[in-house]
């Protein structure tokens, strides 16, 4: 290349090699040959899929969402709205690109959005497990704890979980910007290259606090969730009417919140396993990468089939059930009534209400 080092773009970022190339300190992505398997074509078709049926699903999740003002006035379910607008992003955004990048043979967006492109799974996987770990936390609180707060003083609690969430997520990346010190050279296209300061153990430090951790923290939880539940006593019936009628919404049925942290922990799982062992040298030889590259592709579709499947477990839930179905009875309802209402009411017709105003 005519290029000298200070004409060079710079940016910064947690990467790691391409094994499939070969050379130290020079990665060239001019051609679609990152982590081959097959055609281009295929992994073009695969992104167009997913970029389809993840915006699709989480499109759907975030319009019966934001179109009943009841499943809004939840704490779980606004978590649920930020894990939608994450996996969002995978069909918005990566895909995309993923798609793009195939199609044309080679990178033409600039140092800038190979940056974001390349370390996306980061952010995306970091934020969606730690919103699931955040769901089994506040679910195990709200069990073990009974002491009456106001809903002020919860809304409080909740609003500095997600700053703190946020906050950690910031942390990482400056501690892992602060230990840089390989230089790399990415070529994105014919004429263009990338210039990087990266760790060469960075790649195992950010597996390790943005998913394995969380991922174990998560699951911990859960599974003390279901151990509560199971062996928790009987709620008396009084008390059962009162809980609901003071809660706007119902809990996500247990088997839901399951589902759903069970498919965010274990489906990252491969390619993390993978990009860990890469890191570490524990994969060296022709004849391993020969096998590990092209799993290390289908791990990848693994981790984002997580952002189609997501909304369609939250979806299974009798909240987002009734909302959906009085979406269909009631298309050109007034904007601001509750679906779930407009289906109660049509199911009571016909039928004296002398339910006490209070009891609503």
């Amino acid at each position: 290349m005519a290029l000298s080092d200070s004409a060079l773009p710079q940016w910064t970022g947690s990467i790691q090699d391409d094994f499939s190339l070969p050379g130290r300190g020079m990665t060239n992505y001019s051609v679609a040959f990152y982590h081959p398997w097959g055609a281009p074509a295929v992994s073009a078709a695969v992104a167009i899929l997913y970029s389809v049926w993840v915006t699709a699903a989480n499109m759907l999740l975030v319009a019966v969402l934001l179109s009943s003002p009841r499943l809004l006035n939840s704490r779980q379910n606004i978590t649920i709205l930020h894990v939608a607008i994450v996996d969002l992003t995978v069909g918005l955004f990566y895909c995309p690109l993923t798609a793009d990048f195939y199609i044309r043979g080679q990178w033409i967006h600039g140092c800038d959005s190979f940056f974001v492109w390349f370390i996306f799974l980061y952010p995306q996987v970091f934020l969606s497990v730690h919103l699931l770990g955040l769901m089994n936390g506040m679910r195990l609180v709200s069990g073990v704890c009974r002491v009456r707060t106001g809903r002020w003083v919860k809304n409080v609690l909740f609003a500095g979980a997600l700053m703190m969430l946020w906050f950690y997520l910031v942390m990482i990346g400056a501690s892992l910007d602060g230990s840089r010190r390989d230089n790399f050279r990415i070529a994105i296209s014919k004429d263009n290259l990338c210039r990087a300061l990266v760790a060469s153990d960075g790649a195992i430090v950010t597996n390790i606090l943005v998913f394995f951790v969380p991922a174990v923290v998560t699951l911990v939880l859960w599974m003390a969730n279901v151990v509560r539940e199971k062996i928790a006593t009987p709620i008396p019936s009084a008390q059962l009417q009162l809980e609901c009628e003071t809660e706007p919404n119902s809990r996500a049925p247990l088997h839901v919140l399951s589902v759903a942290t069970l498919t965010s922990c274990l489906m990252p799982l491969p390619a993390f396993v993978i990009t860990t062992t890469l890191a570490s040298g524990g994969c060296a030889t022709v004849p391993c990468l020969h096998w590990v590259v092209p799993l290390s592709t289908v791990a990848e579709w693994v981790l984002f089939a997580k952002a189609g499947f997501l909304p369609l477990i939250w979806l299974l839930s009798p909240d987002f059930k009734m909302a959906i179905l009085g979406a269909f009875h009631h298309f050109r309802r007034v904007p601001t009534s509750d679906t779930r209402d407009l289906v109660d009411n049509e199911m009571r017709e016909g039928e004296t209400d002398d339910t006490p105003f209070s009891e609503m």
